[in-house]
């Protein structure tokens, strides 16, 4: 996982010199995030994901998310961007920051208004 991947695609000629490599990433990361795949769902205003506990995948659908991990992670080691944005109360629980209420004003903005009352009372 640490070494430098090389990407060359099918019946395609060409030096990866960074772009096809990147090609790739985004390529995968379209396949990953697709709407139609289910395993994850959009929030909020559309452009943030996080994981859809109603995942196509109900046989093993933790091990999608664990490669999808590990996708991100050899992105994030690779120093590529995938044009995937996650909601905060998933990046803090990646991170292992606890999750508060403030967390579900990008998810479900109404329901934050309500608790927010609540422990405003």
């Amino acid at each position: 996982m640490k070494r430098q991947l090389n990407v060359h695609f099918q019946g395609e000629e060409g030096i990866d010199v960074g772009g096809l490599t990147r090609e790739w990433y985004q390529s995968l990361s379209r396949v990953i995030f697709d709407k139609g795949a289910l395993l994850f769902t959009t929030v909020g205003n559309n452009a943030t994901f996080q994981p859809n506990p109603n995942s196509v995948y109900q046989t093993d659908h933790l091990s999608y998310f664990k490669f999808v991990g590990r996708v991100v992670a050899k992105a994030l080691f690779d120093r590529q961007l995938l044009d995937v944005y996650f909601t905060r109360s998933f990046y803090r629980h990646i991170l292992g920051v606890k999750v508060t209420y403030h967390d579900i004003e990008a998810v479900d903005p109404d329901y934050y208004k309500n608790l927010k009352r609540s422990f405003s009372r």
